[in-house]
């Protein structure tokens, strides 16, 4: 019953956050990152692939998604997604987020990576979105639908591909810090490592810096 009531006032707190917030936190002008909460009226829906699926079910043509994960599955995962959070978000808002790409809760990725033909990144053709599927996501508070934390970048800042190595480093970069990934490819699977810097904090944190996770996601839909 306590822990009931505890968590009614946390999706209480969570969902005022949100609509006073309105899911937007742009720092300054140089700012390309949005990031927060959005609410829907009405059930929940699926929304990506942390609600059921994994990374690489279906082909290219009909998943788009990625997952950014821990392939040990280590609850310091966890703590690494608050971490990298702690930009924009109190930490203590977000819920449990598992490390397991097969969990329920996870880290969803949608990105494009555009290259010309030198091999260098082009920064208004690749973007990025981040879907945190916490354990407050999808669950219903007076009639309002409690989305996923998202993190999205309209445009990258710098990268580079190696088409003989099959190899690559994009990063996306604002006055909140910078994410960097670093990977390879094959003719079916983009994957490596995310890393992050923040350059600032929510009161109360002093700006993080780690390995957010592991990424994997269809190369034919990362890699352009």
């Amino acid at each position: 019953m306590t822990n009931s009531i505890f968590k009614n006032k946390m999706l209480g707190v969570l969902l005022l956050a949100v609509l006073s917030l309105s899911a937007c936190a742009k720092k300054d002008s140089s700012s390309v990152r949005v990031a927060g909460r959005t609410t829907n009226t009405g059930t929940t829906s699926g929304g990506g692939v942390s609600q059921g699926g994994t990374t690489t079910s279906g082909t290219c043509g009909t998943s788009s998604a990625g997952k950014i994960f821990d392939q040990y599955a280590s609850p310091q995962f966890e703590t690494q997604v608050k971490n990298f959070v702690s930009a924009t978000l109190d930490p203590q808002s977000l819920g449990t987020v598992s490390g397991n790409i097969n969990d329920r809760t996870g880290v969803d990725l949608f990105a494009t990576f555009k290259f010309d033909s030198a091999g260098s990144l082009i920064p208004a053709e690749s973007n990025m979105l981040i879907k945190i599927f916490d354990s407050y996501a999808n669950q219903v508070y007076q009639g309002q639908v409690i989305q996923p934390y998202s993190v999205s970048f309209s445009q990258a800042s710098e990268g580079m591909i190696d088409r003989n190595t099959r190899q690559f480093q994009v990063k996306f970069r604002d006055g909140y810090g910078e994410i960097i990934f670093q990977g390879a490819y094959d003719n079916s699977i983009a994957e490596g490592t995310v890393y992050y810097q923040n350059y600032t904090a929510v009161s109360g944190y002093q700006p993080a810096s780690g390995t957010l996770g592991n990424f994997r996601m269809y190369a034919c839909s990362l890699i352009k």
